[in-house]
């Protein structure tokens, strides 16, 4: 069987699960090339040569030969980093989850060794997911990929004002704790907590939800992933916060941004066995009887 090469993406504080990596890395090395990113590889001591032999790398134009796909190991957060490198080479992305819930990151660490064998064997399909762009009032570009979702949020405990335009229509103004807006793959994040509904991955839409509003009859919508959405924030106080995925930047009052759906996609590697409807009864309990 011929290798495949596998981009390796993790966090530095993963150094407690040094025992998993090395587990992993000896799976690998049955049917993969590894590249591993620089910083992680720092952080475990993993050097390279001797029992596991690697490449590192440090950003995408720095891998010699594009990977077959990349693995993220960690949770959902970790995932996120890694999408990025992911959209720019344009290649398939799987998560092994060493965190918590873990809903990106569909893989088990204890199930890491067969799922590898399917990579291993290309037994997968891979499943197009929907990114956010983020541009200024003057149209330039601030984030070109949100694989969850875009908030503005207050910064301190005044209320913030915020106006959304859909394709030029006024939708509403929020006066609230922020506004979210999510993709179907952030519809089971932040969005679910604040009340959106559950929206799957296929599914062309994005879903606007106010956090906290003081108007109590605003409820989250769902609109096309082809609109574009404006938001102007406004308050009294100091800045608000923007936060795309797990990147944060602040923004002064009267502040106006726009959202769209981004020109590039996730590859999402979709083992033989992941199901997204059994992510939801298994990692969310759906069709569970918890009362006892």
């Amino acid at each position: 069987m011929e290798q495949i090469k596998v981009g390796l993406y993790g966090r530095t504080s993963l150094s407690a699960d040094a025992d998993r990596l090395k587990m992993l890395m000896q799976i690998l090395r049955r049917g993969a090339s590894v590249c591993v990113y620089a910083p992680f590889a720092e952080n475990l001591g993993l050097n390279g040569g001797g029992e596991f032999e690697f490449e590192r790398f440090a950003s995408a134009q720095e891998l010699e030969r594009v990977p077959d796909c990349l693995l993220s190991i960690g949770g959902d957060g970790t995932f996120l980093e890694a999408s990025r490198f992911a959209v720019e080479l344009d290649i398939p992305i799987l998560g092994i989850n060493f965190g918590r819930l873990g809903f990106l990151a569909q893989v088990a660490a204890e199930e890491m060794e067969p799922a590898l064998e399917q990579l291993f064997r290309k037994d997968y399909t891979v499943e197009k997911r929907t990114l956010i762009s983020v541009y200024d009032g003057e149209g330039s570009l601030i984030d070109p990929y949100a694989l969850n979702e875009v908030t503005v949020q207050r910064s301190n405990p005044t209320m913030l004002r915020t106006v959304l335009h859909v394709d030029g229509e006024l939708l509403s103004a929020y006066w609230s704790d922020g506004i979210l807006i999510s993709t179907p793959t952030g519809s089971t994040a932040y969005s679910l907590s604040l009340g959106g509904p559950v929206v799957t991955p296929d599914n062309r839409s994005f879903v606007v939800s106010p956090i906290a509003p003081h108007n109590l009859n605003l409820r989250p919508i769902v609109i096309s992933d082809e609109s574009e959405i404006v938001v102007e924030t406004e308050t009294r106080k100091g800045t608000a916060v923007l936060s795309i995925d797990n990147r944060m930047m602040e923004l002064a009052s009267g502040t106006r941004f726009t959202v769209k759906k981004s020109q590039n996609m996730l590859n999402f590697l979709k083992l033989k066995n992941y199901n997204f409807f059994k992510a939801l009864r298994t990692k969310l309990n759906w069709g569970t009887d918890l009362r006892s």
